[in-house]
């Protein structure tokens, strides 16, 4: 997985090590697809805070990072949003 500047942007501004993602992503709690942004979606837990990994499915590339909870993820899949 490469990573886009925004998407190293955002691991500075949270603190994060990129390798640490890469190493947490393998154990990804969910592997979703975002039906409306046609990305792949990984939901981590890092140091108990769970993570959405924006992923294009063609390149590969993380494009964003962004914090999210246990309700945002259950309603994004019940509204179809997520698969």
């Amino acid at each position: 997985m490469n990573f886009t500047q925004h998407a190293l942007d955002k691991l500075e501004r949270y603190g994060i090590d990129p390798e640490r993602i890469l190493e947490a992503s393998k154990d990804a709690l969910h592997n979703l697809h975002d039906t409306q942004e046609k990305s792949q979606i990984k939901i981590i837990n890092y140091r108990g805070v769970l993570l959405a990994l924006v992923i294009d499915p063609e390149s590969q590339n993380l494009v964003t990072v962004y914090r999210t909870d246990d309700r945002t993820i259950e309603n994004r899949r019940k509204g179809g949003r997520w698969t």
